[in-house]
């Protein structure tokens, strides 16, 4: 450890310095042992008092291990572009987090079964943020766990999610209290109908497939890209043949209100004060 001053090395001794701690191991990839062992004695540091922790591309999975048994006190999980965590690891892992309220992950693998177990042992969970790369096909397993098990959810961000609209069915069937809903680069969703209806009253803040990617703060091989906020041409091949815009919108004859009645506030997409849909956010609901 580098020399400092005595001063500041009595205070790094106070377990209180160490209740969040953010490690990212891409500002060197071949020191990814080094950054483990740095992970580790912060961990150490914390003597059980750790609520927040965010780790950045480590190769090895047995670190989630080690915060776990050492952290019952965590609310906040963030784990970004660690592709080589295997599924398992979330069953042994999710267990000892009984009071986590978030739980983000960026381009890192969980499992059905992973969301079947926070939904058992993390009673406490409000926001999930489970945000992938661009799938070939359809899958609605996670959407599915999503909405038989974590039924307290407030936030909810699925950015690439293979899902289609049976799995976002069980989302809406299930998760009563969503108030943010972010389906930004869902390919395989169709938000015409009642289901497009029923999502955009149900939920105050509803991001669609084709809303720009403002916000993503992890990029990992330019999929969550800061720079430009929007999806690349591949997206715009998949956008055209499975999502169609012209079909969501509000049927005033068929279900007799307005759009004065949707309340979507969040970068001025519906906004209740003047009842219409922002063109320059999104496209047009004609």
């Amino acid at each position: 450890m580098p020399e400092v001053c005595t001063a500041w090395r009595e205070i790094c001794k106070d377990p209180a310095m160490w209740k969040v701690i953010y490690v990212d191991a891409s500002f060197d990839p071949n020191a990814n042992l080094a950054f483990e062992e740095m992970c580790k004695r912060a961990v150490d540091r914390s003597q059980g008092q750790l609520v927040d922790i965010t780790i950045v591309r480590f190769r090895n999975e047995e670190i989630l291990e080690y915060i776990a048994n050492r952290s019952s006190q965590l609310k906040r999980l963030t784990i970004a572009c660690c592709d080589d965590f295997s599924y398992r690891i979330w069953t042994k892992c999710l267990v000892k987090f009984p009071l986590l309220e978030e739980l983000s992950l960026y381009a890192t693998n969980i499992s059905k079964e992973g969301i079947e177990t926070a939904g058992r042992y993390c009673s406490k969970l409000k926001t999930l943020k489970v945000n992938q790369e661009n799938y070939s096909f359809w899958d609605d397993c996670i959407a599915t766990a999503i909405g038989e098990n974590l039924h307290e959810l407030r936030h909810l961000e699925l950015i690439g999610n293979p899902m289609m609209n049976e799995g976002l069915k069980m989302i809406l069937d299930g998760c009563h209290h969503l108030e943010l809903l972010d389906l930004r680069r869902c390919l395989f969703i169709r938000l015409g109908g009642v289901l497009g209806k029923r999502c955009l009253r149900q939920i105050k803040c509803v991001k669609l497939p084709n809303d720009f990617l403002e916000g993503c703060p992890y990029e990992k091989d330019g999929f969550f890209d800061e720079s430009d906020g929007h999806y690349d041409e591949y997206y715009d091949e998949y956008y055209d043949e499975y999502y169609d815009e012209s079909e969501v919108g509000y049927d005033e004859e068929s279900e007799g209100g307005s759009d004065e009645e949707f309340i979507y506030e969040k970068d001025g997409f519906y906004d209740k004060s003047d009842g219409y849909y922002d063109e320059s956010e999104g496209g047009s609901d004609e």
